[in-house]
């Protein structure tokens, strides 16, 4: 296999990079330098025509896109130790988990582009709508609110052991800490410890072929 990510590691390159190390897999890693257009190369192109990235090369040849289904196929392929639950009820929680994860990430993206002046800068001819900023993020305060209810006493989102939705809800939480210095509000305790524990883990920690967004900014 071979993984082709982002040399600037944001949210959706760097949930992958996590799940994997966390399941102690490894593979070849090619960067694709996104800020420098290669994304839009005729050679990534052809790897996946939306341009993006993670995009995961397979055995035969074929290629993969998309975190999730990346996450996914690696699940399949190697499923111990088991991130994805053991039982029925395990896998419905904790893909309902992760999917809140994916919509506090869409949710805090928009908020982002219509209210943080970076954007401006960058593009000049973009415009904001701070109302639709403030709606959005009442809006993405109430899913963390949620989430926070969600993860009770556990060391981990969904219980005691580490599944795709910390992957997933980490990797949002920690780009946006880094890209717009987003904090959880105070009304998130569990959630903070949780993403203090978790961000003191190896798996956390950035990879050494990788920048972090705000050093690249």
């Amino acid at each position: 296999m071979k993984l082709y990510q982002a040399k600037v590691l944001n949210t959706c390159p760097r949930r992958v990079t996590i799940y994997m190390a966390e399941k102690g897999i490894s593979c070849e890693i090619v960067t694709v330098d996104m800020r420098a257009g290669e994304g839009k190369s005729p050679a990534h192109l052809a790897r996946h025509p939306a341009g993006t990235v993670p995009v995961l090369e397979l055995d035969d040849g074929s290629f993969l896109p998309d975190s999730a289904a990346i996450v996914e196929y690696l699940e399949e392929r190697y499923p111990d130790p088991p991130m994805l639950g053991r039982t029925i009820e395990e896998r419905a929680q904790i893909r309902a988990t992760e999917r809140m994860a994916t919509e506090f990430q869409i949710r805090n993206g928009v908020w982002v582009v219509n209210s943080d002046p970076s954007v401006k800068i960058r593009r000049p001819d973009y415009v904001q709508y701070p109302d639709a900023a403030t709606f959005i993020a009442t809006s993405r305060d109430t899913l963390l609110k949620a989430l926070e209810g969600r993860i009770g006493d556990s060391s981990f989102l969904v219980g005691e052991t580490p599944t795709v939705a910390d992957c997933a809800l980490f990797a949002a939480l920690d780009t946006a800490r880094r890209l717009s210095s987003y904090a959880l509000p105070d009304m998130c305790p569990r959630l903070q410890g949780w993403f203090e524990r978790f961000g003191a883990r190896p798996s956390a920690a950035y990879p050494d072929w990788a920048v972090t967004a705000a050093a690249a900014a």
